[in-house]
């Protein structure tokens, strides 16, 4: 380890609040040694999931053992709900991969939490599952990469906190933008003033997929029968519902309930602001150095959520929008969908010039045209990066297994990323301007219905 990989995992582990400092009373996370393989379930057979365990399949260190879905497998998965998805799609590709067929395919996340024989999981599932399934597996002891943005509401983070830290987890948020070389070259402009003063910044979200209003058949509000899919049909529906509060008549709804439509409804997802606002604001709250707070309001609140044209109660997510994240040292940055604000990405405005970061894409001004990331002094901010991972989100989650540390984005950092989407869509959703948060305390001030809304109510017997 170098002198600027120890920097950056000591200040990690600082951020951490002394992440190895544990309840040594309660059920640790187990650590392979370095000649052990780390067994790892997938839970949740959709495109993250897929995306994901791909990696972890790459990597000789990892062997998945299960695959867990309460959808057996679905013709309409995908971002064009077109690629077949599911449990038995999974286990045909693991076994395929390991040459076997061993890999067990499991409907209940349950039979996962309860094997002492699987040292990991991969959180795959749309956003209402990710708190129930997360702790119940770091209560296991079980380390955790989860899909972002980590929660459905601000609550869920704090248990989330507590059990890694109770449980010794190591806990990766899959806000894998952190991975990718060019925003941790801007995080370390601006956090090194190479900008100058720079006091604003605007944030392009792009458009979620699936959005339950323009694909093939996420048109459909009416209540329809159950899909064949789910094999048991009652149980298998229940389990998918799991804490998400039903509808009338426990109907199945094709718009919010079909593969991937479930971000489209408040009850089980966070809506576009969430779905790219926890990578894009992932990337802010790390440039200004403020990613174990927050901002202190959210400004300026403009959405067509009360559109009839846009929204109704089963469709209830904003589609355009436009906000100013407000931090206290003045510093301001103006959100809006890509189509109202032209790109994808974070433009931040400096007195050097403006610079534009996007995946792939990094475009400095002139200024520092001819700067380059080794011309960083000894003395000066050098941010997280494992060299050994290179660039792959899963490969340092593993790492940091084995070693016994955190990873780039752990659960403080990934809750703190997916608060501000929170605040957001309260506003929106209560048809607020203007929110005050105060980020040490977690609570909205001067808004008591608004600050109820932080606080995440789960159903049907579920519970954080």
């Amino acid at each position: 380890m170098n002198r600027r990989e120890f920097i950056g995992t000591s200040a990690l582990a600082a951020v951490c609040g002394g992440c190895g400092t544990f309840n040594l009373g309660a059920k640790q996370g187990r650590r392979p040694k370095p000649s052990e393989t780390l067994t790892l379930a997938v839970i949740g057979c959709g495109p993250m999931g897929d995306y994901n365990m791909s990696a972890f399949l790459r990597d000789s260190r990892v062997r998945v053992t299960h695959v867990c879905d309460p959808i057996a497998e679905s013709a309409y998965h995908g971002y064009n709900a077109s690629t077949p998805h599911g449990r038995e799609v999974f286990k045909r590709k693991v076994d395929k991969r390991y040459g076997t067929t061993a890999t067990k395919s499991v409907a209940d996340f349950r039979e996962i939490i309860d094997d002492p024989s699987i040292d990991a999981v991969l959180i795959s599932t749309g956003d209402y599952w990710h708190a129930p399934i997360g702790v119940a597996a770091m209560k296991a002891g079980k380390h955790v990469y989860c899909q972002k943005p980590m929660t459905l509401g601000i609550s869920e983070g704090w248990a989330m906190i507590a059990a890694a830290k109770e449980h010794g987890i190591t806990f990766q948020v899959g806000s894998q933008q952190r991975s990718a070389s060019e925003f941790r070259v801007v995080a370390e402009i601006i956090r090194n003033g190479l900008l100058g003063e720079c006091k604003s910044c605007t944030i392009g979200l792009c458009y979620a997929h699936n959005d339950g209003l323009k694909q093939k058949y996420t048109r459909d509000c009416t209540p329809s029968p159950i899909p064949d899919w789910f094999s048991p049909k009652d149980s298998m529906w229940n389990l998918y519902q799991g804490p998400a509060q039903h509808w009338e008549n426990n109907a199945y709804i094709p718009a919010i309930h079909s593969p991937v439509c479930w971000r489209w409804n408040s009850r089980t997802g966070n809506g576009s602001i969430a779905d790219w606002g926890a990578h894009h604001f992932d990337i802010l709250q790390w440039a200004l150095g403020t990613e174990l707070s927050g901002p202190v309001a959210i400004e300026n609140v403009k959405t067509d959520i009360f559109d009839p044209a846009v929204t109704n109660r089963y469709l209830d997510q904003a589609k355009t929008y436009q906000f100013d994240i407000v931090y206290a040292d003045g510093f301001r940055a103006h959100v809006g969908d890509k189509e109202s604000i032209g790109f994808n990405g974070l433009k931040f405005h400096g007195e050097k010039g403006e610079l534009f970061v996007a995946r792939g894409k990094l475009e400095l001004p002139e200024s520092l045209r001819h700067w380059k990331e080794t011309d960083l002094k000894d003395s000066d901010i050098h941010l997280y990066h494992n060299i050994n991972a290179k660039g792959c989100h899963e490969h340092d989650f593993i790492d940091a297994v084995y070693e016994g540390r955190q990873p780039v984005c752990p659960v403080e950092i990934g809750h703190r990323s997916a608060t501000i989407c929170h605040l957001a869509n309260i506003a929106a959703r209560l048809g607020r301007a203007s929110l005050k948060w105060d980020p040490v305390k977690e609570r909205i001030l001067g808004d008591d219905e608004a600050n109820a809304r932080i606080f995440v109510k789960h159903h049907n017997g579920w519970t954080v």
